[in-house]
């Protein structure tokens, strides 16, 4: 079932109500100590009970200067059941029943979300930020208590711009940031009868370094283009101007002038800036 009201106060300004029950039958979990792919999709099953999740949400909506800008704020709660998460020391590699490995218990998330967006004009563009926290309670992970989703973002922010110079010219311009995501980390090594034995914290206990990048773009489209039939434009980018070496995971391994020491590698998928350039055609 769904539910969507949606009360005007006037021509500028309104009121929105929601909620929604969904259910999904694929589980994707995830390993907080590894990257992928040791994220697999679990279907559900006799063992394995789909995830039903009930959301509801209020927001406050308003134009200002004749419909030239938009603002909303919206807060929501979601509840949801029949999570699934991997039990402590789980055995993953080429693990044929993976859902004996599997704990099942709830999680919730709640949030604020604000944005404002300009629409005419040389200049458009819009600023988003959302202040979230979403937490799951399995037992028989972290002592029944609380831990972070991994896919936990306490702040998330977007500023997207883009500016017309001319019928040919436009750039364009957006700057995200996110919180890192929960990990588990490795807190203390001891040994036992010689053999070495790492000791882990508490379920995505720590968070991996904040993502944040800047993107430009350009785009040139020909004089009476739009006139046309076969209309085409360039793309110009730059992805990742200030090449930004944002944390795809952080592992931890023994130093090599000092092995009882160890240290943390940082992988990242991509530490450069990229440039690109494309062409559009249709017709």
């Amino acid at each position: 079932p769904r539910l969507s009201v949606k009360i005007s106060l006037d021509s500028l300004q309104s009121v929105k109500l929601s909620y929604n029950r969904t259910r999904q039958y694929l589980h994707l979990v995830s390993n907080t100590s590894s990257p992928s792919p040791l994220d697999i999709w679990v279907p559900s099953n006799k063992y394995i009970k789909p995830q039903i999740a009930d959301q509801l949400a209020v927001g406050y909506f308003r134009n200002f200067a004749n419909n030239a800008y938009e603002s909303s704020a919206e807060v929501y709660y979601k509840d949801m059941q029949n999570q699934i998460d991997y039990r402590d020391g789980a055995n993953l590699f080429l693990n044929k029943h993976i859902e004996t490995e599997m704990l099942r218990g709830k999680a919730y998330s709640y949030g604020l979300e604000l944005m404002l967006k300009k629409n005419t004009g040389k200049l458009t563009g819009w600023i988003s930020y959302t202040l979230a926290k979403t937490w799951r309670k399995i037992p028989g992970i972290n002592n029944g208590q609380r831990y972070a989703s991994s896919y936990d973002r306490t702040h998330d922010i977007s500023v997207i711009a883009a500016y017309e110079i001319d019928d040919r010219w436009s750039l364009s311009a957006a700057w995200v940031f996110a919180s890192g995501s929960p990990t588990t980390y490795p807190v203390a090594k001891y040994e036992i009868e010689g053999s070495s034995t790492v000791y882990y914290s508490e379920r995505n206990a720590y968070r991996l370094p904040a993502y944040h990048r800047l993107d430009l773009g350009a785009t040139y489209e020909p004089r009476g283009n739009k006139t046309h039939k076969w209309q085409s434009s360039w793309s110009f980018s730059l992805f990742n101007v200030y090449s930004r070496r944002n944390a795809y995971s952080i592992s931890f391994r023994p130093n090599q002038d000092n092995p009882s020491v160890s240290e943390a590698v940082r992988l990242s998928v991509i530490g450069s800036i990229i440039p690109s350039a494309t062409y559009n055609f249709n017709f």
